[in-house]
């Protein structure tokens, strides 16, 4: 199982601290930390036509421990028919959190890396949103939790949504 993509709505808070990735296995982050990926940019990636990975935390690095919140089960049908098997392998899977659940990173290794044997790798590749969720006001303006355009020409990288429901670029 090389190529394992999680999909649904994610984000951290301080509270939820940092994981050791286990032996074998790394992450793949699209988008910056504190920053939302878009449907379309998780679709591009799944085809295999946008492979620009933001970071990659591997075997035995500490790594935010990010909770992936479940989606609806249209939305996880799509991203497995998007899949392309013929670039990420016939092995890769996509798994979508059912809605109205969620869990960790830390949470989901035990599963993915339990039949895993000493020669094994496994990458997972993030397919949410880095969701930063801080109590302050006033990151918004910085464009904390903007949402990222990188995968598709736009007016800037990062789309931030104003209070009045305007849009600035960044």
């Amino acid at each position: 199982m090389p190529n394992v993509f999680l999909s649904g709505h994610g984000g951290w808070k301080p509270e939820y601290g940092y994981t050791m990735v286990p032996r074998g296995v790394s992450v793949c982050f699209y988008t910056h930390f504190a920053k939302n990926l878009m449907t379309d940019m998780e679709y591009k990636i799944l085809e295999g036509s946008y492979t620009t990975v933001d970071r990659v935390i591997g075997e035995f690095s500490a790594c935010p421990n990010m909770r992936l919140s479940g989606q609806d089960d249209d939305w996880t049908k799509k991203s497995v028919s998007a899949l392309n098997k013929a670039h990420w392998g016939d092995d890769a899977k996509v798994i979508g959190m059912p809605k109205g659940e969620s869990g960790k990173l830390d949470e989901l290794f035990g599963p993915l890396t339990g039949v895993m044997r000493q020669s094994d790798t496994l990458t997972i590749h993030w397919l949410a949103c880095s969701t930063l969720a801080l109590n302050q006001v006033g990151g918004r303006s910085h464009g904390l939790n903007a949402a990222d355009f990188q995968h598709r020409a736009a007016q800037g990288r990062f789309r931030i949504a104003n209070k009045d429901g305007s849009f600035s670029w960044i």
